[in-house]
């Protein structure tokens, strides 16, 4: 009985994470659940929701989504960023998290843990200046930015108030942390 009880709340879960992020590589969902040993669960929850039309599959990509019209608006940053969090949940306690709304762009999650809010943003080579000009205008009170690049050489571009960390994202989701030296 215990047993059906945990598939069913990974079942829930699983869809409600899908819901929230729309298409998740299922690596990240088999992390998500391994933090707390409930990684077993994963596969059949997959196949009963995928059953009921509750997720999509596609097997080519490795993805799951919450419909067949979100496998064309996945974007690269936002995965990653669900990368960074997945990590960031494996080293402290997240409370909450969400995606972003496309006004708070290029942020792309938002978390808080220990009491504190933080948001993970994604900025793209092309997007450095842009987003340098975004935050000159926006103050985001007592939030501290986790910052993913594809590249290092992108760091010391970046302009941007409370900045926790920068990290980079290989496609298996391993991350590199790295901090930005102040003179």
């Amino acid at each position: 009985m215990e047993y059906q009880n945990k598939q069913r709340d990974v079942e829930r879960e699983l869809k409600n994470l899908v819901q929230r992020y729309n298409v998740l590589y299922k690596g990240q969902i088999y992390a998500f659940f391994k933090r707390d040993g409930r990684d077993k669960f994963v596969g059949r929850a997959l196949k009963a929701l995928e059953k009921e039309r509750s997720i999509y599959l596609c097997q080519e990509m490795k993805q799951v989504a919450s419909s067949e019209e979100a496998f064309a608006a996945w974007e690269r940053g936002t995965s990653t960023c669900v990368w960074v969090l997945l990590d960031v949940m494996g080293k402290k306690k997240v409370e909450e998290h969400f995606m972003a709304s496309k006004e708070e762009y290029p942020i792309r999650i938002v978390f808080v843990g220990d009491g504190e809010i933080y948001d993970i943003l994604y900025v793209a080579p092309e997007d450095v200046e842009l987003t340098n000009q975004l935050f000159v205008r926006r103050k985001i009170d007592g939030c501290g930015h986790i910052v993913v690049v594809e590249e290092t050489e992108e760091i010391p571009e970046i302009h941007i108030p409370d900045v926790v960390g920068y990290c980079t994202v290989k496609e298996e989701g391993q991350i590199e942390y790295y901090r930005k030296d102040v003179q």
